[in-house]
């Protein structure tokens, strides 16, 4: 799950963004938080709104009392086990745990250490950072952090200050065998960059991290907000391209071209790139490989929305045809990628193909990131084929693992409720959606069922 700006997350998440910068400037702090709280928890990886958030709990922090402040550190105390006992199964909800600390003392070592070692199982390498950042400041000499500090600092394509943070320890600690294994690994990781060929075709890292100098990853960096505009777009089309008569074999400046024709819906060049990007790597990138599919389907939205009623309907019924064969064919291609395995299974439901997607689902259960909406998907499957007692089992288990109260969770419950229902076990699904009903009576059709259910208490 990459981070994304906020062009890039879903439009609720960035009305809340929005929303929450509105408050914040307003000094309404309590309302800023939980505004922004909501953002994330809908884009865990929008950087921009978590760099927001920890803006107000440092304007949090500085208004409260002593009292306060030492509450904050018991709470933090508190929650610290529970974000370890989550980190490894499931570290989203590990964030949601660390930013729970932090909304209480931003300044927690502890918690920013948690945050930062989640968002590095996350692969949120610029989250990482942000944290590490927060930890050194505080813990400049701490040998662990340090370490930990520059493998980030490398993750999020910054291999020179990685080497700078090393030299520093080193001198801090001569002779220090870890410290020195850790210089190596770094003129590696710099070696890799100068190449620039096999973080990028592993997947590891996105092109910024194996670029040939600091002038140049100051370019690309700059494509992402520059190219916005479809005028810039394609001025930076022709630089590439300029660039590439002389460099036919980057693979960084393929791959960016090839980005940058599907931003200004140049489709079928995009696929051209992505396509060059395969045969001059000499071996198949899944990543590459699902982003010819998705250009596609961009495609075909983009002549659905040109296309007339009656051509929009026929467009839309192969869209979906040729979705279901492409991540079938992938997922086949990819076996070990259980995140398509999970996608695969999404439309075999959709298409109403249940038992194929209950098998899909099962597979997807391994990935450890996919495996609560794998269980959820299950059980919806088995409610589909009229197993209920099989769907609340499913679901309840799916909840038992499931810590943090977040959209996902009140998805299990709303769900769970309506199996519960349907098997006329009123009591136990009311239970359910009470849950929700506490934490937002807005959510879908919660209010009227708990209502309609007071009421036929007279």
């Amino acid at each position: 799950m990459p981070e994304k700006t906020k062009k890039e997350v879903q439009p609720q998440a960035r009305e809340f963004f929005d929303k929450g910068l509105d408050a914040l400037r307003k000094d309404n702090l309590e309302y800023a938080t939980k505004l922004f709280e909501q953002g994330l928890r809908r884009e865990p990886g929008f950087f921009e709104c978590r760099e927001a958030l920890r803006l107000n709990q440092f304007k949090r922090s500085g208004k409260k009392s002593g009292f306060f402040r030492m509450f904050g550190k018991t709470t933090s105390s508190s929650l610290l086990p529970k974000g370890q006992l989550v980190l490894k199964k499931n570290p989203l909800e590990a964030i949601e745990v660390a930013e729970q600390i932090l909304n209480d003392d931003p300044y927690s070592v502890m918690g920013n250490k948690l945050l930062a070692e989640a968002a590095t199982a996350a692969e949120f390498p610029r989250t990482a950072v942000f944290a590490w950042d927060l930890v050194m400041k505080q813990q400049p000499d701490n040998k662990a952090s340090t370490m930990k500090y520059c493998q980030a600092l490398v993750s999020n394509g910054d291999v020179a200050k990685a080497e700078e943070t090393c030299a520093t320890l080193a001198r801090a600690h001569p002779g220090d065998q870890e410290v020195l294994q850790l210089s190596k690994n770094l003129t590696a990781s710099r070696t890799l960059a100068e190449g620039g060929y096999d973080k990028v075709a592993s997947g590891e890292a996105d092109y910024r991290a194996v670029l040939k100098d600091e002038d140049e990853a100051v370019l690309l960096e700059q494509e992402n907000r520059r190219s916005e505009q479809e005028s810039t777009a394609e001025n930076l089309i022709r630089e590439y391209e300029q660039r590439l008569r002389d460099e036919p074999n980057n693979l960084k400046l393929i791959r960016s071209l090839a980005e940058l024709h599907c931003r200004v819906k140049n489709y079928d060049r995009s696929i051209e790139y992505y396509e060059r990007f395969n045969k001059t790597n000499l071996r198949s990138d899944a990543a590459v490989d699902r982003a010819i599919v998705d250009t596609k389907l961009q495609q075909y939205d983009w002549r659905i929305e040109q296309a007339g009623e009656s051509e929009a309907g026929a467009l839309s019924v192969e869209r979906k045809a040729f979705e279901m064969a492409q991540i079938q064919r992938l997922s086949d291609t990819y076996p070990s990628d259980l995140s398509l395995r999970y996608d695969l299974g999404v439309l075999q439901l959709e298409a109403g193909e249940v038992t194929l997607a209950i098998q899909s689902f099962q597979r997807a259960q391994a990935n450890p990131h996919r495996e609560i909406a794998s269980l959820m998907q299950i059980g919806r499957c088995f409610a589909k084929r009229g197993m209920n007692d099989m769907a609340a089992g499913t679901l309840q288990k799916a909840l038992e693992k499931k810590e943090v109260m977040d959209d996902e969770k009140m998805d299990l419950h709303y769900q769970l409720g309506c199996v519960l229902d349907s098997m006329e076990r009123t009591e136990e699904s009311i239970d359910q959606f009470k849950i929700i009903y506490e934490r937002d009576i807005g959510y879908r059709d919660v209010a009227e069922r708990v209502d309609a259910y007071y009421t036929s208490l007279g």
